[in-house]
């Protein structure tokens, strides 16, 4: 007869071994370098960054840990005055051969990981964990895992604008395809804005364990929508077919009319629903600054409009927006792969705080 313990060990084996679809927030990849297509990927999969503090000094602190460990011709590429242009420079798009900052694949391992120190004590566990996801996607659109410029782990840059304080301003960038988020920082204030966020894929695998960063942003969308009354959908509906992202990269300043139902109409359950869903984007940020960011939303609901192109039904090629007078949020599938669900592109902005204007 099995001893008990031993069955135990075997239950919590194959229940290790067996694949799991993970979210951003809550994945912990694992596996060997051969699960990986470049050394850069291969630090961020596997690498479990140090203590994930959130104070301004640790904040400073990693930033400072991170220059120190370039070279000085890396640190050039790095390090850029808080006024420099290149803070507006952000893209979605496959980094080009001029792009700014210092690329991960030209880092070595141990560099790699202090930007993913950075990373960590910059982002709440929910924002450095999308982060990560959505690099790891990346790698899955390189050609049979051979390298390909502008795509992948390696070609994703940071970069460090001022010097970092936890006293004074100062801001952070990390751009690549489909990530271009932008983060200034005075003291324990931060602001997000302007933030651009997407995947493709929408799910993978990598070491036995299935990804899919943008799961919530798109359930509770549907959860959302089709908890609405019919009178409801009737507003919130504006089209047929999904809409162009209008405030990405390159839209600094520029706020749409909102459009849509007025959230003011929604019932609590609506309101939490609403809630969960902004919350997808505000909880990248470390949870002292989330609460307060999320607390100045909160007092915007009845001025707030959520808005949808599309088909309800879950599945369906969509789009949505949501805007208030110190948020927008926007989110649409994308044609290019072949299917729109498996491409994915958001947008978050604060039109009265971008690139920290408030701060200043």
């Amino acid at each position: 007869m099995m001893k008990r313990s031993h069955l135990l060990v075997l239950l919590l084996t194959f229940g290790f071994l067996a694949t799991t679809t993970t979210t951003a927030q809550e994945s912990e990849t694992i596996g060997q370098r051969g699960d990986y297509v470049s050394d850069a990927s291969f630090v961020v999969g596997t690498y479990t960054p140090a203590g994930r503090r959130h104070s301004a000094k640790a904040m400073a602190s990693a930033a400072l840990v991170f220059l120190d460990s370039l070279s000085e011709e890396q640190r050039k590429s790095a390090s850029h005055d808080l006024q420099s242009p290149e803070r507006r420079e952000w893209t979605n798009l496959p980094a080009p051969v001029n792009a700014g900052g210092i690329r991960l694949g030209d880092l070595n391992s141990k560099q790699v990981k202090c930007a993913c120190d950075l990373l960590a004590c910059l982002f709440s566990q929910q924002g450095y964990g999308k982060m990560r996801d959505i690099m790891l996607a990346d790698d899955q659109l390189l050609k049979d895992g051979k390298p390909r410029r502008g795509f992948g782990t390696e070609n994703f840059s940071l970069v460090i604008f001022g010097t970092p304080s936890e006293s004074e301003p100062w801001a952070f960038q990390i751009d690549g395809h489909h990530v271009g988020a932008n983060l200034a920082l005075h003291g324990d204030a931060i602001t997000m804005s302007p933030s651009f966020i997407g995947t493709q894929p929408h799910a993978f695998k990598v070491a036995g364990k299935e990804f899919q960063p943008f799961k919530h942003e798109t359930g509770m969308a549907h959860k959302l929508v089709n908890s609405l009354s019919d009178e409801q959908v009737k507003a919130a509906v504006i089209g047929p077919t999904r809409a162009r992202i209008k405030t990405g990269p390159g839209n600094d300043n520029k706020v749409p009319k909102a459009k849509g139902v007025a959230c003011s109409t929604f019932n609590e359950e609506q309101k939490q629903v609403l809630l969960g869903l902004i919350k997808q984007w505000v909880n990248d940020l470390p949870e002292a600054q989330a609460a307060k960011r999320l607390k100045q939303i909160e007092a915007e609901l009845s001025q707030m409009k959520f808005a949808w192109n599309g088909n309800k039904k879950a599945g369906s090629d969509i789009s949505y927006a949501i805007q208030s007078p110190s948020l927008i949020i926007e989110y649409a599938c994308q044609n290019l792969g072949g299917n729109p669900l498996d491409h994915l592109h958001s947008v978050y902005r604060d039109p009265t705080n971008e690139y920290g204007k408030q701060l200043k």
